[in-house]
């Protein structure tokens, strides 16, 4: 694996959309109904880096009965990143 994606970039790319369309599937098929986007505009968010927003993800998951393994709370963290909070 770690030869293909040295060889052929594009095929990393492809396997990161995979899973950030993926982690947008899980966030918008069981999240979404409460969280919509202002929540992540508001000012005060709970979530103020990194380790912070795996926390609320594996927490709220957790909360909500959703037994996600812990790749899928990373995808999701990583989802809910790249689209909102921007943390490295």
């Amino acid at each position: 694996m770690i030869f293909m994606l040295s060889v052929n970039p594009a095929f990393a790319q492809r396997s990161t959309n995979h899973e950030l369309s993926r982690a947008a599937l899980l966030y918008e098929n069981h999240c979404n109904l409460c969280h919509t986007q202002q929540i992540h505009w508001r000012d005060k968010k709970i979530a103020s880096n990194w380790k912070g927003l795996i926390a609320q993800v594996e927490f709220w998951q957790h909360a909500s009965g959703l037994e996600w393994t812990k790749a899928d709370i990373k995808e999701v963290s990583r989802y809910l990143n790249a689209r909102f909070y921007h943390y490295p």
